[in-house]
């Protein structure tokens, strides 16, 4: 379905799909698709907490008119530098009332990833806490960029040159944030601003499909079809080959004329 908002330069096209995987019994993450302001995230719960699962359900629910507040902020001022600060501010602001409601004892019960992207002007807005993460395949590049940068110890280690990225996919670390939706107050998600052309493409995903398709791997797969509910499909499918071993949610959109 091709789409198009008043605040962004290009039509999109967008599908999303989440599974349970092969290993899991329950459903942790969720979607947030809102084509009319123009921002998409994933978010999952995080796996240990009593309340991973109702943190992501709570962002999915909150968002959509966070969104809408946002954009008629952006209007004022559309710059990608402005759209940066206020999706900046406001995932902030979510994450510490969600830190507040339910993680002020000793004990943290709340707790949830959030990647999003917010198309505004010529730009693709991305926003992280956690380790889901926000791709770009450009149109006319061979290879996939990895946007975002996973906030768990294992990317810290890659990060400071003490092990590999495909190291990292298998260590410890990377079952452990250092950054999330619900984390101590004040929340600091990362904000990263990308020029978007026709014929792009932005993946967004949690760890349940990154961690089970190599990055070398995805553009071939994301270039096997122009119908992103079949690319969506075909990603969650693959996931689900190599182990399948967490929840899988991903959101795939295709920049148009």
């Amino acid at each position: 379905m091709f789409l198009h908002n008043s605040f962004f330069d290009f039509g999109f096209s967008v599908a999303s799909h989440v599974d349970t995987g092969r290993r899991r019994t329950t459903n942790q993450d969720e979607v947030i698709i809102c084509p009319h302001t123009g921002f998409f995230a994933v978010s999952d719960g995080m796996g240990g907490l009593s309340f991973g699962g109702k943190t992501s359900q709570m962002i999915q629910q909150k968002l959509p008119d966070i969104m809408v507040e946002t954009l008629s902020d952006y209007g004022k001022k559309p710059s990608p530098e402005h759209a940066a600060k206020l999706i900046s501010k406001q995932i902030a602001k979510l994450s510490d009332a969600i830190y507040q409601a339910g993680n002020t004892g000793s004990r943290f019960n709340f707790g949830a990833t959030l990647t999003g992207v917010w198309l505004a002007g010529r730009h693709a807005v991305f926003v992280n806490l956690g380790d889901s993460r926000g791709y770009i395949l450009p149109s006319k590049k061979r290879n996939i960029r990895q946007i975002t940068d996973d906030h768990n110890i294992a990317a810290f280690l890659v990060r400071q040159g003490e092990i590999t990225k495909e190291e990292a996919r298998f260590h410890p670390g990377s079952a452990r944030l250092m950054r999330f939706m619900g984390m101590d107050p004040p929340a600091s998600p990362e904000v990263f601003s990308c020029d978007v052309h026709p014929g792009d493409s932005i993946l967004l995903c949690s760890d349940g499909l990154h961690g089970m398709i190599d990055d070398t791997s995805l553009p071939a797969l994301m270039r096997s079809s122009k119908n992103p509910v079949r690319i969506c499909e075909r990603l969650v499918a693959e996931a689900n080959a190599n182990g399948g071993i967490d929840n899988i949610s991903v959101i795939y959109i295709i920049i148009r004329h």
